[in-house]
């Protein structure tokens, strides 16, 4: 089998606001996705799973994306995935382009989920390192219960979780992004996320973004957290 590992492009750097120049962005971007690659390459080594690596583009970073592609990223252009006009809610709506750092441009990376040729994907960030083959994460996912009961052993869990009998994901909580006794609240964080591709849960986000079920100050459904902002 072949795990799908994907990152995402949604800038150039340059203009008025801009952290980066165009130049000093290429630069990062080219080292960041040298180095994931690489890291990637020698994790698998030593798994029995081989690998694809591939750059989630948002059209505002076509001009950027070859380096990716002479890299051995197999480059997939693509808009976001929803248009923001149709989100339900007022405050989310109007404020979603100011969220984290890229804004709706940031949902590019649910396209992980139309990636149905692979078993497993896993979106990564370009600051990012594999250090270990996941094998004992992606047995859980591909293997039934009983198949993956020894790598389900190994998984390192979050106090005393119990595991569903079908796993569809695996992610790590973003901390650093919540008050101090907020913990319970904190969000995925959308550097790592292991998942089954799948087209039913691709539409059932977008679904949850639209709706735009958001309360201002209290975040998700009114009890997750505020809406991250890089002002």
């Amino acid at each position: 089998p072949v795990v799908a590992y994907s990152v995402t492009l949604t800038g150039c750097g340059g203009g008025k606001d801009a952290r980066y120049s165009q130049s000093e962005a290429m630069g990062l971007i080219t080292q960041g996705a040298a180095v994931l690659r690489h890291s990637i390459y020698m994790a698998h080594r030593k798994s029995k799973y081989d690998f694809q690596m591939y750059a989630l583009v948002h059209p505002s970073a076509k001009e950027c994306s070859h380096v990716m592609s002479k890299l051995g990223y197999t480059v997939l252009i693509r808009n976001t995935p929803f248009d923001k006009q149709d989100i339900q809610n007022e405050f989310l709506r109007e404020n979603i382009d100011g969220a984290s750092c890229c804004g709706a441009k940031e949902f590019i990376k649910l396209y992980a989920y139309a990636l149905v040729n692979h078993p497993v994907a896993v979106i990564l960030d370009l600051d990012s390192l594999i250090l270990k083959p996941l094998d004992d994460l992606i047995d859980s996912i591909i293997l039934g219960e009983v198949e993956a009961l020894e790598a389900r052993k190994r998984l390192p869990l979050h106090g005393d979780l119990e595991l569903p009998k079908k796993i569809d994901a695996f992610y790590t909580r973003d901390y650093n992004m919540v008050n101090p006794g907020g913990e319970e609240y904190a969000g995925v964080q959308g550097g790592f996320l292991m998942l089954r591709p799948s087209e039913e849960a691709f539409e059932e986000y977008i679904d949850i973004i639209l709706e735009g079920n958001y309360v201002e100050g209290q975040g998700w459904g009114g009890k997750y957290g505020e809406l991250p902002s890089v002002s």
